[in-house]
């Protein structure tokens, strides 16, 4: 064995040799994903603003999501609410659900195969057999539900999804709403083994005191940072392998989309939820493919690359259909 210096004789050792930096290879490789799954939601509603390029005919919205699917999105997500057409026509009360929602898959299914995984709103209709009729159809792989929507609702509505081989997708607006997930849904034993699937979507203003969601307030880099570091973090605690994405929303939209990715969380881009191009500006995102284009160049300067359809199904434990 050999003799160990004195103190002295190690420190004089130490600083002979001595370095400002250790061997950089001492760093490990930091655990972040490379694949990340990137969803569009293509409705042109962002809030009260509207533009004349933002989709809000079928015709439309089948163009935006062909264009972001020939991009490499692995999933689009369609939804009708609040959509008022070039014609008139509420999109969410003046066709039946499959009826709407199939003017735009069966095209789209037809051009593109199983090769985009459709993500579909359950929540119009005016029975709850209506509400879940695109789910039955199986035009539906993945469908949104809120942790804090009604429970009289949300209780069925994850139970039937799963029944019909839907991955329910929780959505989380606020940390409270984290609360209410764990309450409702992991408390009580509605969701089983395997991967949770979770959207984060917050940042956006809401108009009354009380309503079916609420919002989380972030109105600067470092509110939009710890909103979402919370919520992860307490998503983790309920499902630690959870499968998360995070929405690009309101005016932290940029911001979110590229915290998000280096957090390595999946996004969902899109009008539906953000139209303002940079926080800081006014100026308006031209489209679907713009925010998609832009969410892949940004993932591939962080090093991630966009998952395709099937890997995203994996992630959320849905079968692969390739």
């Amino acid at each position: 064995m050999t003799t160990p210096p004195s103190l002295w004789e190690a420190a004089s050792q130490e600083t002979e040799g001595y370095a400002f930096v250790s061997d950089a290879t001492s760093q490990p490789r930091w655990d972040v994903p490379e694949k990340i799954a990137i969803n569009v939601a293509v409705a042109g509603r962002a809030g009260a603003v509207t533009s004349p390029d933002y989709p809000v005919d079928i015709e439309e919205y089948l163009d935006a999501a062909s264009q972001v699917i020939e991009a490499g999105a692995c999933g689009v997500h369609i939804d009708f609410t609040w959509v008022t057409d070039s014609t008139g026509r509420r999109l969410d009360k003046d066709l039946p659900p499959t009826e709407a929602y199939g003017l735009v898959l069966e095209p789209l299914r037809e051009r593109f195969g199983d090769s985009f995984v459709a993500n579909l709103n359950v929540l119009n209709g005016s029975t709850f057999d209506e509400c879940l009729s695109p789910a039955r159809a199986g035009q539906a792989e993945v469908a949104p539900c809120a942790a804090g929507h009604p429970e009289a609702f949300v209780t069925p509505a994850i139970t039937a999804l799963r029944e019909f081989g839907v991955s329910p997708e929780i959505v989380i607006h606020s940390s409270g709403e984290v609360e209410f997930a764990k309450r409702r849904l992991f408390d009580t034993g509605l969701l089983g083994p395997g991967p949770t699937n979770w959207i984060v979507l917050y940042g956006l203003p809401v108009d009354v005191g009380r309503t079916l969601i609420s919002g989380a307030w972030a109105n600067d880099t470092k509110s939009t940072a710890t909103h979402l570091f919370l919520m992860v973090e307490q998503i983790r605690q309920l499902d630690p392998q959870a499968a998360i994405t995070v929405c690009n929303a309101g005016r932290a939209g940029l911001y979110i989309t590229t915290l998000a990715t280096m957090m390595g969380l999946n996004i969902r881009v899109g009008l539906e939820d953000s139209c303002w191009k940079h926080p800081n500006s006014d100026e308006l995102t031209k489209s679907n493919l713009e925010l998609f284009s832009r969410a892949r160049t940004i993932a591939a300067e962080l090093g991630r690359l966009p998952a395709t359809a099937d890997e995203y199904r994996a992630q959320v434990g849905l079968p692969v259909r390739g």
